[in-house]
């Protein structure tokens, strides 16, 4: 991918609706087609304007586009299985995890991060995240688990544990201790 997954966090929060569903549409609530931007302010001493990325997922079928307007207009089609917006969220332990990207795209081991919260639902704002678990490569190259609880929506936990887990489920059962959040 060309750099439009920075992170767990600008594929959640980073981005606002173009425009609301009216009273009374059938699509009121839904996420059928969501359209959203994400503006990536630019220096002010640069004479480029702001990158301005528009992002439609179906989170039926897991498509996923996004067109940036950077001076070339180009776009590019991916699916959630890479980019982890839009994805199906899974149940473990009793809350919900959200997946974030993969560290590169192919990657087979799935994505990096995932967002815990309490319901099915997907996180709006840093505040309906109750934390997150991610995988790395420990000393033996060997995959290690961690976990921290809340969210600050710059990438961050509040507060992460001081240990890593072999399993994802014992690093999502910390963050469920740690918040009570399975609910």
């Amino acid at each position: 991918m060309s750099g439009l997954a920075k992170s767990i966090d600008d594929l959640y929060f980073g981005y606002t609706p173009v425009a609301d569903h009216l009273e009374g549409c059938r699509f009121r609530g839904t996420d059928v087609w969501e359209v959203t931007r994400h503006t990536e302010h630019v220096p002010s001493w640069s004479d480029r304007q702001p990158e301005i990325t528009l992002r439609l997922a179906c989170h039926e079928c897991g498509a996923v586009t996004f067109r940036i307007s950077d001076g070339e207009g180009s776009f590019e089609t991916t699916h959630a299985d890479q980019v982890g917006y839009a994805g199906k969220p899974e149940k473990v332990a009793g809350v919900w995890l959200h997946p974030g990207p993969r560290i590169w795209y192919g990657d087979e081991r799935g994505p990096a991060r995932f967002y815990v919260t309490a319901t099915k639902d997907r996180p709006r704002q840093p505040g309906d995240v109750l934390g997150m678990v991610g995988w790395s490569l420990g000393r033996r190259g060997g995959v290690r688990w961690g976990a921290g609880v809340g969210c600050t929506g710059h990438g961050t936990v509040l507060r992460a544990s001081e240990q890593t887990w072999t399993s994802r489920r014992a690093a999502v059962a910390w963050v469920v201790a740690n918040t009570g959040g399975a609910s």
